[in-house]
């Protein structure tokens, strides 16, 4: 039989660390409603906007003010806060089920933060910002270097083939149609998923998001031959984490 006060300390510490993914994502819709404001009212889409995003939910004035405003922007960000919230907490308790409190957890969870917001922001936008794919991607090769994540070569490997694979079909549709299919931000953002899922798994992941954009375009447009364009940011990051929760075997903490 387990020991009754580590098994506590355990839960307690679980606990703990599923009401901070909860934080954590809703804060991502905070920062990703911030950041769509800031485009709506003429800033660039650069690294001052996304940290004028993040100051104004995290430290918008002394601790009475941040108290203020995050109230008031979750109020407001709630039709993405809650889900993200849900999210995160989940994500957060399998990861320290699976890796308890280690580097490993950490930075797979720096990682989940960045590419929720990503897909937030690309969902309210448009855009995917550097400020966030080119940290994801640095971050999983670090990672790789430590010894935390993948061999470092197929770390490079997957961040080569991630943006190889989509410039080509870039390219490819540019050829055939005359205009661009898709932005340059989601070859960051594959670039940044190969950093952490490797060549090997990468086409699987961009299979998943093609899959699932097309599912949602028609079931959007109520039709089997939709037509238009979204964000397939959003679509990239689920086919990622889908993967990376199938190898890494994170998934096997819910069963």
């Amino acid at each position: 039989m387990p020991d009754l006060p580590s098994s506590l300390i355990t839960l307690a510490v679980a606990g703990a660390m599923a009401a901070l993914g909860a934080a954590a994502g809703g804060g991502c819709g905070c920062v990703a409603l911030a950041y769509r404001r800031g485009i709506d009212a003429g800033a660039p889409a650069d690294a001052s906007t996304m940290a004028r995003s993040l100051r104004m939910v995290i430290w918008p004035g002394g601790v009475a003010g941040a108290r203020r405003r995050l109230l008031f922007s979750f109020s407001l960000a709630s039709g993405f806060s809650r889900p993200a919230a849900f999210i995160m907490a989940a994500a957060f308790s399998a990861l320290f089920a699976r890796h308890g409190l280690s580097a490993c957890f950490l930075v797979t969870a720096m990682a989940g933060a960045l590419l929720l917001l990503s897909a937030l922001i690309d969902a309210q936008t448009g855009l995917l910002p550097d400020a966030l794919t080119q940290p994801l991607l640095w971050l999983g090769l670090a990672a790789s270097w430590m010894g935390v994540g993948l061999p470092l070569h197929d770390a490079f490997a997957g961040a080569m083939l991630g943006y190889s694979l989509l410039w080509c079909l870039l390219t490819a549709l540019r050829w055939f149609s005359g205009r661009d299919a898709m932005g340059h931000g989601d070859l960051k953002l594959l670039a940044a998923l190969g950093a952490w899922l490797g060549w090997q798994p990468l086409p699987w992941a961009l299979l998943l998001a093609c899959l699932a954009g097309l599912v949602f375009a028609m079931w959007r447009q109520k039709s089997l031959r939709p037509r238009g364009a979204y964000p397939f940011g959003p679509f990239l990051a689920m086919g990622g984490a889908g993967v990376f929760l199938n190898s890494t075997a994170v998934h096997s903490w819910f069963w």
